[in-house]
């Protein structure tokens, strides 16, 4: 996908886990791709939540798989960074495929910040603009920018304007993620629908529920994705991250944020 290497040379490690989490997860950017937090990603959730009955619940059905919670969405109010619920109160577990959840892996262990995707500068990205500094160059293409002294990080090739994206928002990755699930035709329509966090109309909403073995199939299904249209098809993956000997970074990183959290309806 050309959005996600254009995204590396935007960002680093963190635009391409960024691409590819949303076209695997179908999270909403931005509010909650802004707004996961450290201690409900798949490589801390669910040993991590706070809430004991439903921690043990979840330990229960994930034994094999690796689940994220979609808990909160960040946005502003009074002109105030906060935490809310998830648009339309769609809180929700998505599991995520093995490739997916070591790439979070790697980006969590290069930084101790409780956010999962930060800012060029290690911040909150709801604090940037992200279309103009982000999205705009790697879907339209940007020129080439060479080192200057004590600006190395500045440095990055000519991109190439990604066609297939063009005028598009980066909301477009989250309808490549619907479609994709509905590409099979053997993955429930009440799996599908929970994990873009819609609910089903109807009696079909009413009595329709989300098994593990709904989730095994359809994790099991973005995972053989990955290997065909990325691996197979040999295009271009980074390296990831290491955090290096001596490194600074703090041994037990904040999970959660401290942005205060709107009361929910």
């Amino acid at each position: 996908m050309g959005a996600a290497q254009n995204a590396y040379y935007v960002w680093g490690f963190a635009g391409w886990t960024y691409i590819w989490t949303i076209a695997f997860t179908g999270l909403r950017p931005p509010g909650e791709m802004f707004g996961l937090q450290r201690g409900y990603a798949s490589p801390y959730w669910p040993a991590c939540e706070p809430d004991a009955e439903l921690r043990e619940e979840a330990l229960q059905r994930y034994k094999s798989l690796h689940p994220l919670l979609v808990q909160h969405q960040t946005y502003r109010a009074d002109g105030q960074a906060v935490l809310a619920a998830p648009k339309y109160d769609s809180w929700r577990t998505i599991v995520v495929p093995p490739f997916l959840h070591a790439m979070h892996q790697a980006l969590l262990v290069s930084h101790d910040q409780p956010w999962v995707f930060l800012s060029m500068q290690g911040k909150l990205l709801l604090r940037t603009d992200f279309d103009n500094t982000y999205w705009f160059p790697i879907r339209d293409g940007a020129e080439e920018r060479v080192s200057r002294p004590g600006y190395e990080r500045w440095a990055r090739p000519e991109l190439p304007a990604v066609a297939e994206m063009a005028g598009d928002d980066i909301y477009r990755l989250r309808h490549w993620a619907k479609a994709k699930l509905d590409e099979p035709g053997d993955i429930p329509r009440v799996a599908v629908e929970e994990r873009m966090g819609h609910e089903l109309p109807g009696a079909e909403g009413t009595y329709s529920a989300e098994t593990l073995a709904m989730e095994e199939r359809l994790v099991g299904y973005l995972q053989e994705v990955r290997e065909k249209e990325v691996v197979g098809a040999g295009l271009w993956t980074p390296s990831f991250p290491v955090r290096l000997p001596g490194d600074p970074a703090k041994s037990t990183p904040p999970l959660f944020s401290s942005l205060p959290t709107l009361e929910y309806q």
